[in-house]
C-alpha cells in the first residue's frame, strides 16, 4: 500500500475522531476494508502522535486546547519572541538564498523583519508572512492550497510536492506547544505532514519556540530534535527541556 493511501486513511480515520470523538476497530475495519491489524497500526501511530488513545476494542480523541488564530496571538509574548527572532536573522546569509517559511505568530513576526534584509528568494504558505512581506524586495513563492483562517495559511494537498525543482538553503518552523514530547509540534494533522515535507527541502532546519510553550501540549509532534538543526529558545525554559534538546541537536537560548 503506497504512503500516500495510508496517510489519507490515518487523516480520515481522526476527522472521524474529531466529529464523534470515538472509533471502533470493527467499524475501521469495515469502513476502509482493511484487516484489524492495519487498523490497530494506524491507531498506534496515531497514539504516538498525541492525537487518540487507544482503549478496549477502539479509541478516543485526546481533548486539545483550541489554539487562537495567528492575528490574536502575534501580539502575545512580545518579550519572548523578539530576541528569538533577532537571534534568526543572524543565520540568514547575507549573499542570495532560499528561505522558506513556516505558518505560525513568531514566524508572521520574522518575516517583519525580513523586510529590511538585501532581495533574497521567499517561500511559504503563511498569508500572515506574506502580508508581512507584500511591500519588500523579496522574491516571494507560495505554497497555496486551501486557506484555513485561523492559522491565516495555506494547506497544499500533501499528495502534491512543493516545487518539486528547488531545494530551500534555510527553513524557519514554528511549533505549538511541546510539553511532554520529544520533538517540535503542531495543532493540525495535515499541517504536521506539510512541515515534514518542507524539512525535506530545506538543507537548514531550525524552530524557533519560545518558552511559553514549554508549558502547553500539542495534538501531533512532527519530528524528534534530533531531525533540526537548531532551536532557537529563551534563557527560561525548563532544565529537562535543556538537557533533552541539547543532547539532540544545537540549542541556543537568548
Amino acid at each position: 500500500m503506497k504512503a500516500s493511501e495510508i496517510n489519507a486513511r490515518r487523516q480520515e480515520i481522526t476527522e472521524l475522531l474529531y466529529q464523534n470523538k470515538t472509533v471502533k476497530v470493527t467499524e475501521l475495519v469495515k469502513k476502509f476494508n482493511v484487516s484489524d491489524e492495519t487498523v490497530r497500526k494506524d491507531l498506534a501511530h496515531l497514539e504516538h502522535e498525541g492525537i487518540l488513545k487507544k482503549k478496549y476494542g477502539g479509541a478516543e480523541l485526546v481533548k486539545q486546547e483550541k489554539l487562537a488564530p495567528v492575528s490574536n496571538r502575534t501580539p502575545l509574548y512580545l518579550d519572548e519572541k523578539t530576541p528569538i527572532i533577532l537571534k534568526a536573522v543572524e543565520y540568514i546569509p547575507e549573499n542570495s538564498c532560499s528561505i522558506g517559511l513556516d505558518q505560525g505568530s513568531t514566524i508572521a513576526l520574522l518575516a517583519a523583519k525580513l523586510r529590511q534584509l538585501p532581495e533574497k528568494q521567499l517561500f511559504t504558505g503563511s498569508l500572515a508572512a506574506i502580508l508581512e512581506l507584500a511591500n519588500s524586495d523579496h522574491q516571494i513563492y507560495c505554497f497555496g492550497g486551501r486557506y484555513t483562517a485561523n492559522d491565516m495559511a495555506f494547506q497544499n494537498d500533501t499528495s502534491i510536492e512543493l516545487y518539486p525543482d528547488i531545494q530551500l538553503d534555510i527553513c524557519f518552523f514554528g511549533s505549538s506547544g511541546v510539553q511532554g514530547r520529544e520533538g517540535f509540534c503542531t495543532s493540525s494533522l495535515v499541517d504536521a505532514e506539510l512541515k515534514r515535507r518542507l524539512m525535506k527541502k530545506s538543507t537548514k532546519k531550525i524552530v524557533l519556540l519560545d518558552s511559553t510553550k514549554f508549558k502547553k501540549s500539542s495534538l501531533v509532534q512532527v519530528a524528534p530534535w534530533k531531525e533540526v538543526d537548531l532551536v532557537v529558545t529563551n534563557q527560561s525554559l525548563p532544565d529537562e527541556y535543556r538537557r533533552m534538546i541539547a543532547a539532540e541537536t544545537t540549542l541556543i537560548t537568548v
